[in-house]
């Protein structure tokens, strides 16, 4: 353990540096694979405010796959009926101009996925997965130690840590450096990487506080109320309805906390409510700037970015955080199969080329659902500069003609709270790219390469990405795939066979409804992403395999007939430390 050591120099496969929910999946699915991790964190305790509240299909997915407990999760969400709505109001006691539903939470998508999306403050989830990632022998959590800058020396990343309360300096070498240290990244800047895309686009003030609001809210729950007239041009987030709440502020772009005093926060508060509370209290105030950009590249030699290091999103569409777990799944299994040489090195390429290009679909995205909320402004007769006067306001809500109006502003905002296709139908390789011109409401899994392995429910209650397997690829077969055991025995590299009938019993049949034919195979990477379709079991099938696994594991031939080497969970607990 590195617990008491950190005086001395201390070699590990991977650092991560961050302990955001990112860094701290990161963790977990490096620590399930037997990987020797060390997370730094430099803020003692976690911070409070809430912050993301969406976790979607996709994201609960690799939870599940990483083994966290899917009922705490589900037991510290939002309840699914104070999460189901977003609501437009003059306050959040005045008048309702509509209401949309927030995303899909119903029992519909028990068809696509096991896991709907659920509404979950940040800090709750957050406590989860480090708490999961604690237990693990291989994972060390080192909290008020900040990184301040690193050096590559070859195939090592040696880090300079400091224990902030005491000054203290440790080094740090490790294989890999993982950087999930937020919109701000220290990492990202010390390594010289930009980010690319509009900044500063909006300034803003969050103001967490605790009140029981249920009384006010009555039949009108709701997850966000966007809050529309003079001087209300501004969101409540409802975690919590009977306590936690956040008012997201517009400010001026040079506006400090300190200028948010206790009168100030109460006053805008209030006027966002439509009346006083007596028992609310300000919790914090903490300002940010909506941007919407991707960093140039995800990786400098030895080092990764993830998570908000590597993209800053509008939270016009809670695509950010669930877009940095679909991150560090990605990788962390890459770097894993690349310690226990798996995979060969060329394997980590593929990160970039495949999380990049989904954080500018989705940059790009939450960047328009921000803009599309301008047409609700200006039919509710707000200027270029987002204010209305009192009487245009009245004026436009009172004439029946222009409600119609309204009524149709409030429907276009529909790809802003459901955006299905983004968060399941993303696919690494194009494969997909004809789905773009489809609305980003509509998703139908398919079986092809790059794309997610089709939830299939299982007769136990599981699903199909249930079964696939964490450290090496997965065959998924129909009934009628018996002989594909015999033929990936010539294969010369661990695979796990999942066939229908002998592996798992499907609520129907698994060729029916992931398309495929009734012999043929799916091979499925340990992130549950397709790497290829086998049309049918035959020595050729096999051989299209082989040269997709020799090119995406970057490995010769020669060395993909080699299984894991005999030491390999050796390679993956390498956990050695070096003196001073």
């Amino acid at each position: 353990m590195v617990a008491n050591i950190l005086a001395n120099d201390i070699s590990i496969p991977v650092l991560i540096v961050g302990g955001g929910p990112v860094g701290l999946l990161g963790a977990v699915l490096l620590g399930k694979r037997g990987v020797g991790t060390l997370l730094a964190e430099k803020h003692v305790k976690r911070l409070d405010a809430p912050k993301a509240h969406a976790l979607n299909a996709r994201s609960l997915e690799i939870c599940a796959a990483a083994g966290l407990p899917m009922a705490a999760i589900h037991a510290a969400a939002t309840s699914p009926k104070d999460g189901a709505v977003v609501r437009m109001v003059t306050s959040l006691v005045g008048e309702e101009l509509g209401s949309l539903p927030y995303e899909r939470q119903d029992e519909a998508m028990r068809a696509l996925t096991r896991w709907p999306l659920i509404n979950i403050a940040q800090p709750r989830v957050e406590a989860i997965i480090e708490q999961a990632a604690r237990t693990l022998p291989g994972v060390e959590i080192r909290r008020g130690y900040e990184w301040t800058g690193c050096v590559q020396q070859g195939d090592t990343v040696v880090s300079i840590l400091v224990e902030r309360a005491t000054g203290q300096t440790s080094k740090v070498r490790s294989r890999y450096l993982i950087a999930a240290d937020g919109a701000g990244s220290g990492v990202r800047d010390q390594l010289g990487i930009p980010m690319e895309g509009p900044h500063a686009l909006q300034s803003n003030m969050m103001i967490h506080f605790e009140a029981n609001l249920r009384h006010l809210v009555a039949d009108r729950p709701a997850i966000l109320y966007l809050l529309f007239g003079p001087g209300t041009n501004r969101t409540l987030i409802a975690y919590d309805i009977d306590k936690t709440w956040v008012l997201m502020h517009r400010c001026a772009a040079n506006a400090k906390p300190e200028d948010f005093d206790e009168a100030v926060c109460r006053r805008l508060i209030f006027q966002a409510i439509g009346t006083t509370v007596p028992d609310l209290q300000i919790k914090g105030v903490r300002p940010w700037v909506m941007s919407a950009q991707v960093a140039h590249c995800y990786r400098s030699s030895n080092a990764f970015l993830v998570g908000d290091a590597a993209h800053r999103f509008p939270p016009t569409g809670g695509l950010g955080l669930n877009t940095g777990f679909g991150d560090i799944d990605n990788l962390a299994w890459k770097l894993s199969a690349t310690l226990s040489g798996y995979a060969g090195e060329g394997i980590l390429g593929s990160y970039e080329t495949e999380r990049r290009h989904i954080a500018e679909i989705n940059a790009r995205q939450s960047l328009s659902n921000a803009m599309r909320m301008k047409v609700l402004t200006e039919v509710l007769g707000y200027g270029p500069d987002l204010s209305v006067d009192a009487e245009t306001f009245a004026a436009r809500l009172a004439d029946p003609q222009n409600r119609s109006k309204i009524d149709e502003a409030i429907q276009y905002q529909k790809e802003h709270f459901d955006s299905l296709r983004l968060q399941m139908g993303f696919a690494y390789g194009g494969a997909l790219d004809a789905d773009d011109a489809l609305p980003i409401c509509e998703f139908k899994p398919k079986a092809v390469k790059g794309a997610r392995l089709p939830h299939v429910a299982l007769a136990d209650g599981r699903s199909s990405l249930d079964l696939v397997a964490r450290d090496e690829m997965t065959l998924f077969c129909g009934s009628r795939g018996g002989d594909w055991k015999t033929l990936l025995d010539h294969l010369g590299t661990p695979i796990a066979l999942r066939q229908q009938g002998i592996a798992f019993h499907c609520v129907g049949d698994f060729c029916e409804h992931t398309g495929i034919a009734a012999n043929g195979a799916i091979l499925v990477r340990p992130d549950g992403h397709i790497l290829a379709v086998a049309p049918g079991a035959s020595e050729q099938a096999v051989e299209g395999l082989r040269r997709a696994l020799a090119q995406y594991l970057a490995r010769t031939n020669d060395s993909i007939a080699k299984p894991y080497a005999a030491n390999a969970a050796k390679v993956w607990h390498v956990f050695t430390r070096r003196q001073a």
